[in-house]
């Protein structure tokens, strides 16, 4: 048989039996300390606690947080707002670049139109002008053809002569009146 490396002492059985008790019971002490410590560590733990969580600064603290959020809320209150005014005077601010857009397209067309009355009236100045140039020439050649009339006329005048000479004054309305009827059409 091979040769053992280790030996058991012999132990009285009663001994074991002993001995494994004593192990036991210490073993039960020392759990039963160490939960009295565990115990006792929690305890102090949460007594700390406790006094810290009751102190002032940190009731201040909580009363600080408190604030805090409250003036949080009412900011992004403020800010809620602003962007809702802000995107209100964004809407007009387009409304009245639309409207001046609008105005500047309606100016530049009243001005063209101004532009064309204004040459249509110098024209129409032009035309006033040749007419009256015209009406000249006529109460010229009326009053010529008048005076050739009455040299060449005798004392007894006709009825018919003496009407035309009542008809020449007339005239010079009338030419006029033709005139502007014919720059007006």
């Amino acid at each position: 048989m091979a040769p053992t490396f280790y030996h058991y002492w012999p132990v009285p059985a009663d001994k074991s039996e002993s001995m494994l008790q004593d192990w036991k019971l210490r073993r039960q002490n020392w759990l039963v300390v160490l939960g009295i410590l565990l115990v006792l560590g929690l305890c102090a733990g949460l007594i700390v606690f406790a006094v810290r969580a009751n102190s002032k600064a940190c009731k201040d603290g909580l009363l600080a947080e408190q604030e805090c959020l409250n003036v949080t809320r009412l900011l992004e209150l403020q800010l809620t707002q602003t962007r809702q005014d802000l995107l209100g005077t964004m809407d007009q601010a387009a409304t009245c670049n639309q409207t001046v857009v609008n105005l500047s397209a309606s100016l530049e067309m009243e001005k063209a139109q101004g532009q064309e009355q204004l040459i249509q009236k110098e024209e129409l100045q032009g035309e006033i002008e040749k007419l009256k140039q015209k009406l000249q020439d006529a109460l010229e050649e009326v009053e010529r053809l008048r005076k050739e009339k009455e040299a060449s006329s005798t004392e007894g005048e006709t009825s018919f002569g003496s009407s035309l000479q009542a008809l020449s004054p007339l005239m010079v309305p009338v030419y006029l009146l033709l005139g502007l009827i014919a720059l007006l059409a």
